[in-house]
């Protein structure tokens, strides 16, 4: 095959492209990103506000002071922020 040959098949592939099924509607952009974040913040502050009521064994935050060597109050505040789970609770100590 020729270079012509080939800049001739290669024009016909690119040509079709149809960039209208591309193009965003901002405004429902706009949209969908006001209801994440009206999500997060109110998961974040529903998290806040319940994280007192909570109830943190000792076991738990023994186990995440001698597992990660933390402070005990670093260990129940993380454990009440992850709604008593305690897997979560060590993940988000690893992580951050």
């Amino acid at each position: 095959m020729t270079a012509a040959d080939e800049a001739k098949h290669l024009d016909s592939v690119t040509d079709n492209f149809d960039n209208t099924s591309n193009e965003l509607d901002e405004s429902r952009v706009l949209k969908a990103m006001s209801a994440l974040n009206a999500a997060k913040d109110g998961a974040a502050g529903g998290a806040a506000g319940g994280a007192s009521k909570v109830k943190v064994s000792k076991e738990d935050i023994a186990l995440v002071v001698s597992e990660l060597e933390v402070t005990a109050e670093a260990a129940e505040k993380t454990i009440r922020e992850c709604g008593g789970d305690i897997r979560e609770a060590l993940r988000s100590l690893i992580v951050s």
